[in-house]
């Protein structure tokens, strides 16, 4: 039996590698195709990219103009916006993001119900989360019984829909829309993968694409925040709390942000479909 556990940092450096292979390249290019239209004709101040790297992501299919890119750790090459902080506890007031995206990053986390319900925290009301991961319902969850658990991407975890599911509805979201991509099968080969691309033209695979996409929509406002412990402890009579008010601070050293810009306005180096 599998150890139901994932450290994203155990991944990191095997992801990004992975994402610049012809399989990782044709998965995130069919996941690009799906999404843009949609991310296209949305609209609001804010957009966050949550993924399993800084240097993966989706933000260039965003017209928003403030769009910020997470990263556990403090890089410098992102080209773009980069919060930093731990993904469970993001430093953003509840109901402050337009559009959220969880890119993969569920399958790589050791909480993904804790991580999820930090995104849902922080997606404004109406607001939409859009979740990428990994079907279990495909060949490539079939191939994780012949792979390492440590190898990439079989060792992420391919959180099931009916679970996700499961998980949206306590966190009072609305399933708009589930769309799967990439029916052909994992092989790492350019020649392969063009060979079998009309597999992805038969409809009774839509079903059983590699990875999915669920588009959500937040009904209500939050109504379960996290929060930390030192937002528990009671504040002076008379006084809100900034909990309350929706600011949220963080201190110590487990959890921090930081917001790095590129000064020089440089061509973001994130991977993305149209630079492979």
């Amino acid at each position: 039996m599998r150890k139901d556990r994932r450290e994203l940092s155990a991944f990191t450096d095997a992801l990004e590698y992975w994402w610049r292979q012809p399989l990782g390249r044709e998965l995130l290019d069919a996941e690009s195709v799906q999404l843009e239209p949609f991310l296209a004709k949305t609209f609001g101040y804010h957009f966050l990219n949550l993924g399993v790297s800084p240097h993966v992501s989706l933000e260039h299919l965003s017209p928003i103009k403030h769009s910020m890119v997470w990263s556990p750790a403090l890089v410098t090459d992102a080209g773009s916006s980069v919060l930093v902080s731990q993904a469970d506890a993001l430093p953003l007031p509840d109901d402050s993001i337009d559009v959220v995206v969880l890119h993969h990053l569920l399958d790589f986390v050791e909480n993904p119900h804790m991580v999820l319900r930090e995104a849902a925290r922080v997606t404004q009301h109406k607001g939409h989360l859009i979740i990428v991961g990994f079907n279990p319902v495909s060949t490539w969850g079939a191939c994780r019984a012949v792979h390492s658990r440590y190898s990439v991407p079989w060792g992420g975890r391919f959180i099931g829909l009916s679970r996700l599911n499961d998980w949206l509805t306590l966190l009072d979201y609305r399933i708009e829309d589930v769309q799967t991509v990439m029916r052909r099968p994992a092989i790492n080969n350019s020649q392969w993968l063009e060979k079998t691309r009309w597999l992805d033209s038969i409809g009774w695979l839509n079903s059983f694409g590699a990875a999915y996409i669920v588009w959500a929509k937040k009904e209500v406002g939050c109504s379960t925040p996290i929060r930390q412990p030192w937002q528990q402890r009671p504040f002076i009579s008379g006084v809100v709390s900034p909990a309350s008010k929706g600011v949220a601070s963080r201190s110590g050293t487990n959890t921090h942000a930081a917001i790095s810009k590129n000064a020089d306005n440089q061509e973001p180096a994130s991977i993305n479909s149209s630079k492979l």
